[in-house]
């Protein structure tokens, strides 16, 4: 076997859940020492919690087991954001068409029968280890160009007006704080989860990227708008969400762009329904809409702005909690009042300090 590139097997961590000790034994004998880690359960109940606990690189599963079988194993994996990717490879003395190919519709990403030769075992694992590991650099290059873009937009759209300087990174740091004391609300357990608001999160900068289309004659002015010049103003949501949402169509993979272009159209509702662009209300503006303007809000009364000057985190809060029921959603709000002193810590930061 001295042809089997061991790189990755060695750096691994391996879980295999059978029932059979001496399958495990075997198995061990095979992997014991070769991997990073090798770790076994005869029990399917016991193995979430080893997988969580040990985030392993790859499970070895079998399928026939007392109490929970494979396949209600494998279904309870995938409902866990965190450990739904990690690779699958089926083991069993099922030799039935059938079975494989649904265990392969499952989403496992091999099916191997016993007995099995060793040589072609360590070969799958480390076909699959070797993809696993290529996708997740690709997924790091791809965050890493998503990134370098969003980043330029915001940086593009703040050249332009020197007083927004960091807004895109507070109103994101901001909407996270609310976003993660959210998940630990019960009105909104069917709504967030951590794998959304990373997403959301991650939107968050592109908001008003639609700024770009506003003449600096508008964006700039340090006075109040005429109402010809608000209306214009005003197209800076439905400009970015076409852009975003243009976007989104050619990249449909990339989900955050959905929460960007809500975002970007609906962050100037309120709550009453006397905003901009749609003038919707309550629930029917969308949730991470209704987040945003709550982080938009509170930047831009606490920073200067060509209009007025900025007021302190006290005034701000009282404000936005005036603002409840008519600006803002009730519930959104009553967290803000909850974490009101992370937002004065946020924008009271170095924010250069804080992008180094």
């Amino acid at each position: 076997m001295h042809f089997i590139d061991r790189t990755l097997i060695r750096n691994s961590v391996i879980l295999a859940v059978d029932d059979s000790p001496v399958l495990l034994d075997a198995l061990d004998a095979i992997l014991g020492d070769l991997c990073k880690k090798f770790i076994m359960t005869t029990t399917a109940a016991q193995a979430v919690d080893i997988i969580i606990e040990n985030m392993p690189d790859l499970v070895l599963l079998d399928i026939e087991m007392p109490k929970m079988n494979g396949f209600e194993l494998f279904e309870k994996l995938k409902k866990f954001t965190s450990i739904a990717r990690i690779p699958v490879i089926f083991i069993t003395s099922w030799e039935d068409k059938k079975i494989e190919a649904k265990a392969l519709e499952m989403g496992a990403v091999d099916y191997v029968t016993k007995p099995f030769d060793s040589a072609v075992l360590l070969h799958r694992i480390n076909i699959h280890l070797n993809i696993a590991n290529y996708c997740t650099n690709l997924e790091q290059s791809m965050k890493s160009i998503e990134n370098g873009l969003i980043s330029t937009f915001s940086m593009l759209m703040e050249s332009r007006d020197k007083n927004t300087h960091g807004h895109a990174v507070r109103t994101a740091l901001y909407f996270d704080v609310l976003g993660e004391e959210m998940l630990h609300s019960q009105e909104y357990r069917h709504e967030l989860t951590e794998t959304l608001l990373e997403k959301m999160v991650y939107a968050v900068p592109l908001h008003d990227i639609g700024k770009v289309g506003i003449p600096d004659s508008i964006l700039l002015k340090p006075g109040k708008f005429t109402q010809k010049e608000f209306e214009i103003m005003q197209t800076h949501t439905t400009k970015g969400a076409a852009v975003l949402g243009r976007l989104y169509q050619k990249m449909p993979t990339q989900h955050y762009l959905h929460y960007a272009e809500q975002i970007a159209m609906y962050h100037h509702e309120r709550y009453d329904g006397s905003g901009y662009p749609n003038g919707l209300r309550e629930k029917n503006i969308p949730l991470p809409a209704r987040i945003m303007a709550i982080a938009d809000v509170y930047d831009a009364l606490t920073k200067n702005r060509v209009y007025r000057n900025a007021i302190s985190h006290e005034e701000a809060y009282k404000i936005m909690v005036d603002g409840k029921g008519t600006y803002f959603d009730p519930s959104i709000i009553a967290i803000f009042e909850n974490v009101q002193e992370e937002f004065k810590k946020i924008s009271n930061m170095d924010l250069d300090e804080f992008v180094e």
